[in-house]
């Protein structure tokens, strides 16, 4: 990942330090809410000099979809004033700030389709900006230019999130935390938690999986490449969260976790929303909980949990691995919504349930996560092994 080069992230800490430290002293007169307005154009400087195109394509699509968000509020009116044509509209505003996302995984299905830039972390900020437009859309009002600018273009999260929603990022930058030399002291720790699991960790797992995947086939040994493939996936994943979230602590930003304790998740519907927490819950309040309302029974929720996961695995990208392993993750959380079992009470259930509980929904999550970390021969031999006892 490109916030893992070096030049990059000398980079990313020199933009940190910077703010931080001009954070610090604007808070010391008061000024912290208002320098915050200043971030984007520490944004655009440090994105320009990581990539100019890249930097060009954000500011052009950032004014675009402010365009899209001034657009919103018109199209609720146009709705309360029970004419139709308010919720075509907004359809249509969500389906314009997508639109690059969805040529980007065009060109990755028909290779004839010229690549016209490497958007690096776009289909988060894609996300973002159709949160922009609900936020206009659902309170009637005009957002920030400035604000929403920042929004966009905040650095920390910019390549592979948490997602924040709009309401919580205006929320920081209007109310920012403190810079204290204690929460310097654990987002600090967190940084170099988080890079000492992308760099060092990951890449010592990375070779035992290889070698254990490349092993003569056994039933438990399967198991174990398993359990080393959930490590892998977690590691890539909640090391970026944890790089993210301590950089935008140390600037005074409250980034929300992306990671909740998903080894104690005792049914898919608990651990989808305790891994990549902010993906899952975005593509639920924005697609299907709106369509369907709040109150739903079984049927919805076991249709809204299916969709969930086809969505989200059609985000990641558009291949028969991403369509398989969303039809098998949709299925598990509609049963689990059809048959009642969604949650488990850990204060109500013995121990050695809920533990079985837990042990399955990892082992199942565990065997998911192979068709994404090892090659076709490593998987090939992985597979071949669950049939040898």
């Amino acid at each position: 990942m490109w916030f893992l080069q070096a030049d990059t992230a000398l980079k990313l800490f020199a933009a940190g330090i910077l703010w931080t430290a001009l954070a610090a002293l604007a808070g010391r007169f008061g000024a912290q809410a208002k320098l915050n307005r200043f971030l984007v154009l520490v944004d655009i400087a440090l994105i320009a000099l990581i990539s100019p195109g890249l930097a060009a394509f954000y500011v052009v699509y950032t004014l675009a979809t402010y365009g899209l968000t001034c657009l919103a509020p018109a199209a609720a009116r146009r709705k309360e004033a029970g004419r139709r044509s308010g919720q075509v509209l907004f359809v249509v505003l969500n389906i314009l700030c997508v639109t690059p996302f969805l040529y980007l995984r065009a060109s990755a299905v028909w290779t004839a389709l010229p690549v016209l830039l490497t958007l690096v972390g776009f289909s988060y900020n894609m996300l973002k900006a159709v949160d922009g437009v609900y936020f206009a859309y659902y309170t009637g009002e005009r957002l920030d230019l400035v604000m929403y600018a920042n929004y966009m273009l905040f650095f920390p999260v910019l390549t592979a999130g948490p997602i924040m929603r709009y309401r919580d990022f205006v929320r920081c930058m209007d109310s920012p935390a403190p810079i204290t030399g204690e929460r310097l002291v654990t987002n600090v720790k967190r940084l170099i938690r988080g890079y000492f699991k992308k760099v060092v960790v990951l890449s010592l797992v990375s070779i035992l999986l290889s070698r254990l995947a490349a092993l003569p086939g056994h039933v438990w040994l399967s198991v174990l490449v398993c359990l080393v493939s959930y490590l892998l996936l977690w590691l890539d994943m909640s090391g970026y969260a944890d790089i993210a979230i301590a950089l935008g602590g140390c600037m005074g930003f409250t980034v929300a976790e992306n990671f909740k304790h998903p080894l104690r998740a005792a049914s898919f519907t608990q651990f989808w929303r305790n891994w990549h927490v902010s993906l899952t819950d975005w593509i639920r309040e924005h697609i299907f909980v709106v369509l369907n309302g709040r109150r739903l029974n079984r049927y919805q929720g076991a249709l809204i949990g299916f969709g969930t996961m086809m969505v989200m695995n059609f985000w990641h990208g558009m291949s028969l691995t991403y369509l398989a392993d969303g039809l098998l993750m949709g299925t598990l959380l509609a049963v689990e919504n059809l048959t009642g079992i969604s949650t488990v009470n850990a204060r109500k259930v013995k121990k050695s349930y809920l533990f079985f509980r837990c042990a399955v929904v990892t082992l199942l999550f565990a065997f998911d996560t192979i068709f994404y970390t090892l090659s076709h021969d490593e998987l090939m031999n992985v597979l071949h092994g669950f049939v040898h006892l």
